[in-house]
């Protein structure tokens, strides 16, 4: 987190943003596009000053540390080599998301992680009783 927080105001610029999934006072959520974009041009020698300036994101309003930030989180995840994921569910407030592409794909998200852990449980029930019988 960097030292600056965000007004009310620079909240509502940030969050008007196409490539901006969420905003609060301390942190900025990019969507996953809008990283692997920045991944990308970092790649090809841009400034992250520039790069969220191409973006439509003011600058100025993130300040230089937090601009270090974000390169080096996003730099992070690119040579992980895992693709570029929006934030976690863990802080995604749903309810307050006003954009309703990102709220589809969150609760899609949501519903295929569900789905997974159900099949999992479905899997151990079936072990435990396949061992019962043994």
């Amino acid at each position: 987190m960097a030292g600056k927080k965000f007004t009310e105001e620079e909240i509502g610029i940030l969050k008007a943003c196409p490539h901006v999934l969420d905003a609060n006072a301390n942190f900025l959520y990019l969507l996953a596009e809008s990283k692997e974009m920045f991944w990308n041009a970092l790649q090809a020698g841009e400034q992250p000053r520039d790069i969220v300036a191409s973006l439509g994101i003011d600058p100025d309003i993130l300040g230089e540390s937090r601009l270090g930030g974000i390169a080096s989180s996003i730099k992070r995840e690119g040579k992980e080599g895992k693709g570029f994921k929006d934030m976690s569910a863990s802080r995604l407030d749903v309810r307050k998301c006003v954009n309703p592409e990102v709220k589809i794909k969150y609760l899609e998200q949501q519903l295929a992680y569900k789905n997974q852990e159900i099949e999992f449980l479905k899997k151990i029930v079936l072990l435990g009783q396949e061992g019962q019988e043994s």
